[in-house]
């Protein structure tokens, strides 16, 4: 063959494997931040694996086959039967003093919240190298799951306050998972209980890797800059999310922080005040605003329920700015880990550590350290893909 006639051989390339994603939290509705979670981790599989979806939806039957969602293969199968409000209650009731359940009371729960039939016929033929549960609510049959014990498979309980643990299907379910990613040390605490010392070392931090435009994050809000230092009273975000309707009022917050002004973010009403002037922040509700407001804060004080991860604690923190959360919340497990806040449990609490924020050398030392201990967890994007696919691939 006559040198100039070379072609050139394209490399062999290796067949991605597949990975199966099984979670509730794919589409709309109000848990904003478990769904965050679900599509942070999808994407970060995506770089070294195709992602396959199956979909628990609440919303009945679906159409057989898999929908194109982004570079993900998507697969809705129904919940049936399930009855939420009697569910809530009968969970409340029966878990409210975190006692394990016995099998009649773990099974009405179970009952009462439906079941998604076939998931794991999809995921025998989905044929996945690892399955992937984001989300304690898995609603299927995974005791008969024939490929238990041959695929691997990886647990993100996101408990938040469900008492999942309290339940002996879930336990169960973690018992057989090869590794448990646990949202925020709280968890991983509780879950290391469930398991006991010997299966202890399948439970690793999950360390969800949050990207902040700062950037965008270093340009103030229009009109807050004339309000001087300011602290950050988060009431309701994202729009939808769970909300108390009783807590400590912006004017109250104001009488405590003397001449530092408040700027209050509750759902779609913006606004800040330093006790004479208030003005209406006229800004859409979105994430890229709110760290424009706590980058600039004395600190961000939230006094909404607990969510699962905490991430606005992560993000103020991820910025530079301490936080005061509430406790026994997953936002107080990342501030006392990074000793980058302080927390509360009543009003009076509340009053006394918003005071001590107003010392600047407290203030400042917490900042940093804050900032750090997010950074190192939490602020690079890259390291977290890499992690998490070896972790999920093995």
């Amino acid at each position: 063959m006559s040198g100039g006639a070379h072609r050139a051989i394209a490399p062999h390339r290796a067949k991605r494997p597949t990975v199966a994603l099984v979670t509730r939290h794919w589409g709309g509705g109000d848990d904003e931040e478990s769904a965050a979670t679900a599509r942070l981790v999808a994407g970060a599989l995506s770089r070294h694996a195709e992602v396959e979806v199956v979909h628990l939806s609440p919303t009945g039957d679906h159409p057989a086959g898999a929908l194109a969602d982004s570079v993900f293969r998507v697969h809705r199968i129904g919940i049936k039967a399930a009855m939420p409000a009697r569910a809530g209650i009968a969970r409340a009731a029966l878990t409210r003093r975190g006692a394990p359940l016995g099998a009649a009371a773990s099974a009405l729960l179970d009952r009462l919240g439906g079941q998604a039939p076939g998931v794991g016929e999809r995921l025998d033929a989905i044929e996945a190298r690892a399955v992937v549960l984001v989300g304690h609510d898995q609603p299927w049959d995974h005791a008969g799951w024939a490929a238990a014990g041959h695929t691997r498979c990886i647990a993100i309980p996101l408990l938040g306050d469900s008492n999942a643990l309290a339940l002996d299907g879930f336990c169960r379910l973690l018992e057989r998972c090869d590794v448990v990613l646990s949202a925020h040390p709280g968890e991983a605490r509780a879950v290391q209980t469930v398991l006991g010392p010997e299966r202890a070392g399948r439970v690793v931090p999950l360390d969800l890797a949050f990207t902040i435009n700062r950037a965008a994050a270093r340009h103030r809000l229009f009109g807050v800059r004339w309000f001087g230092r300011y602290v950050v009273l988060l009431r309701g975000f994202p729009t939808g999310a769970p909300r108390l309707e009783r807590t400590i009022t912006h004017e109250m917050l104001r009488a405590v922080l003397g001449r530092v002004s408040v700027a209050e973010v509750d759902v779609e009403r913006w606004r800040i005040t330093d006790g004479e002037n208030t003005l209406l922040l006229p800004v859409n509700p979105s994430r890229v605003n709110l760290w424009r407001l706590m980058e600039h804060a004395v600190a961000t004080i939230d006094v909404r329920p607990g969510g699962p991860l905490g991430r606005e604690a992560i993000e103020s923190m991820l910025l530079g700015t301490p936080v005061l959360v509430p406790e026994a919340t997953a936002a107080m497990e990342h501030a006392r880990a990074a000793s980058g806040g302080l927390w509360f449990a009543d009003l009076r609490e509340l009053v006394a550590a918003t005071k001590a924020l107003l010392d600047y050398p407290l203030r400042n030392r917490l900042a940093e350290q804050g900032e750090a201990y997010a950074l190192a967890h939490h602020g690079e994007m890259a390291p977290f893909v890499e992690r998490l696919n070896g972790l999920v691939l093995g």
